[in-house]
């Protein structure tokens, strides 16, 4: 394989992450859905690493794996997040092991799970969309319980991060029924648009829109652009549950099968 591109991107700043970690996820995903989703009809992999901080500290790692390919033109997103994450504060303590794993057919979440554990509790979640609903397996001391959410309920979910298509030309503010895969229940999220601006990474700026969104259970802002044929995501800033949060990419790589190329990003 030979290499397509190197690029380097500084984004001069580190934010603190306290909690919070399954919508970073999210954000994670929509990053390396954006690239992956650049190269149309191909067999793609792509692989990004990122620094968790807290407080100013390195508190842990997050690998996320997306494999992407088209099949008589349907495309299939498979994704895979790794998370490894330990603090200990006087004030406070916080551990995460998960793996989330999940898949999306034309856009739509049709399979989904979370394993591992956090703060010592174990998570063994599997979902699935089966006879116009998505359904979970909890698996909880033994015992499993199932959630099953109808698909008449919810606009959209969280891992399909819609607010990366909507037309704020028709009005500025949006609420939106979306499924969060990260507590199982379907909340009503509004999406605002703060301004058009442009983001600035290195010597270059970007056009760009910062996005506000929340429901009942977080809140976060982006800064994002959709130019037609792919979204972009320079930054994210969020809280939840009393904790605020951000995140750091470190490298994404680009592996496309079909074309026998290799693109890497790497962020300082």
């Amino acid at each position: 394989m030979n290499i397509k591109s190197v690029t380097t991107l500084t984004s001069g700043r580190t934010y603190s992450v306290c909690g919070c970690i399954q919508l970073m996820a999210v954000f994670l995903f929509l990053l390396l859905f954006t690239l992956s989703a650049s190269i149309a009809g191909a067999s793609v992999n792509t692989i990004a690493r990122y620094k968790v901080s807290s407080k100013g500290f390195a508190i842990g790692d997050v690998t996320t794996t997306q494999r992407t390919s088209e099949d008589g033109g349907i495309t299939t997103i498979h994704f895979e997040t790794k998370t490894a994450v330990k603090a200990s504060f006087l004030w406070m303590g916080y551990q995460q092991e998960t793996i989330e794993k999940g898949t999306l057919v034309k856009g739509n979440l049709v399979n989904y799970s979370r394993k591992g554990s956090e703060n010592g509790v174990a998570i063994d979640i599997e979902g699935r969309f089966e006879n116009s609903s998505f359904r979970f397996d909890v698996r909880e001391r033994g015992m499993t319980r199932s959630i099953v959410i109808p698909r008449s309920s919810y606009d959209n979910t969280t891992m399909e991060c819609p607010e990366a298509l909507l037309d704020f030309s028709i009005a500025p503010q949006m609420t939106l029924r979306v499924l969060d895969v990260e507590k199982l229940a379907v909340v009503k999220r509004e999406y605002r648009l703060v301004k058009n601006t442009q983001y600035t990474i290195g010597d270059k700026d970007f056009p760009c829109r910062i996005v506000d969104f929340s429901d009942q259970n977080k809140k976060a802002r982006r800064w994002i652009n959709w130019d037609g044929s792919a979204v972009v995501m320079y930054r994210q800033d969020g809280t939840g549950e009393n904790s605020s949060y951000s995140v750091r990419a470190t490298s994404v790589t680009i592996t496309d099968y079909t074309n026998k190329t290799h693109i890497t990003a790497l962020f300082m």
